[in-house]
């Protein structure tokens, strides 16, 4: 049976995992996923839109699947996918369980108005890919996880005259998304002009996001952006196509506004693959793929504007009056 988190089931997320695979995020790279602080919170705050732990439990043998809400968006990224206790040849594999427990999502997704579901599937493995497609899971495109893991080999010491987003920039930033990204892609992660605020910091919060921008304020050439946690540092960066000659010194600008020794990673996607070998010229080297894939919860609705008068229900229906006791005429 497949249930909600209770409190004995963070007894098992605290025992070392039979079998696992986390799916990161660039927030997960920068901030370590801890099944157990995360499964916690769902028990106190509850399954639903912001965040989802669901567990099943057979013979011995229990499996997790958890998602974390994207703030402000009606989505949800699967970020998890667990199993823990013995392996018996008499159980399902871990495979047919975290099946089961996918689809209940899908289903808990749509009864807490969650429009979509993301997954960023790591290539290595081949089997989860496959449960995601049977979903009903597509991809969209794939992209290149890099770590800084050497010296600064281009021996050039100049940065892109680069300045801190502003609330102004917003929409300039939304413009230039458009113009160097797939049209497959622009549907399959819906976003606007929103998405590229920079959101307020969080008092206690240990994640901080920062962001950059090259050219004028309405037609901007180059987006340097910055998530910051206690595991790390993940730039991601958008460029015009006839500026890419630049994207050593912009993502060399990025670097030089860090002080400490976390690791840093850049994310590139397939459509940035000419920007590969300029990055590995500055130390970075590719660590994983992963495939993002997205399933959509709902679907537009097509109606017939002539068909509507001839359906039941539009029409004027008048009582007629009943005679509730019998009268003589006089």
């Amino acid at each position: 049976m497949i249930r909600s988190v209770t409190p004995a089931d963070l007894w098992w997320l605290r025992r070392k995992p039979r079998n696992q695979v986390v799916l990161y995020t660039d927030e997960l790279l920068a901030q370590v996923h801890r099944p157990t602080w995360f499964a916690l919170r769902c028990l106190l705050a509850g399954n639903g839109r912001d965040r989802t732990t669901l567990v099943t439990h057979e013979r011995g043998t229990t499996a997790f699947v958890q998602a974390c809400g994207r703030s402000g968006r009606p989505e949800q990224d699967i970020v998890y996918l667990g199993a823990f206790g013995p392996r018996t040849a008499r159980l399902p594999s871990d495979y047919d369980l975290w099946f089961s427990l996918l689809e209940q999502l899908c289903i808990h997704a749509g009864y807490n108005h969650i429009q979509r579901l993301y997954a960023a599937s790591p290539s290595q493995y081949t089997e989860v890919r496959e449960i995601f497609r049977q979903l009903g899971f597509q991809a969209y495109t794939h992209k290149t996880l890099l770590h800084l893991s050497g010296l600064d080999w281009d021996q050039r010491t100049t940065l892109a005259p680069m300045r801190m987003q502003s609330r102004r920039d917003s929409w300039a930033i939304h413009k230039l998304y458009g113009a160097v990204t797939p049209h497959l892609v622009q549907y399959a992660e819906a976003r606007n002009v929103r998405h590229w605020a920079i959101p307020i910091p969080q008092q206690f919060g240990s994640q901080r996001r920062v962001a950059w921008v090259l050219g004028p304020d309405d037609d901007l050439h180059a987006y340097l952006r910055l998530t910051s946690g206690v595991s790390g540092h993940v730039f991601s960066l958008l460029i015009r196509p006839d500026m890419r000659e630049q994207v050593v010194d912009v993502v060399r600008f990025g670097l030089a506004q860090l002080s400490d020794t976390r690791p840093i990673y850049l994310v590139l996607r397939e459509y940035q693959e000419d920007l590969l070998l300029p990055c590995q010229s500055l130390g970075f080297q590719p660590i994983g793929e992963q495939a993002l894939l997205v399933k959509n919860m709902v679907v537009a609705v097509r109606r017939s504007l002539l068909a509507a008068p001839f359906e039941p229900g539009f029409e004027p229906r008048v009582t007629a009056p009943r005679i509730s006791t019998a009268r003589e005429d006089r």
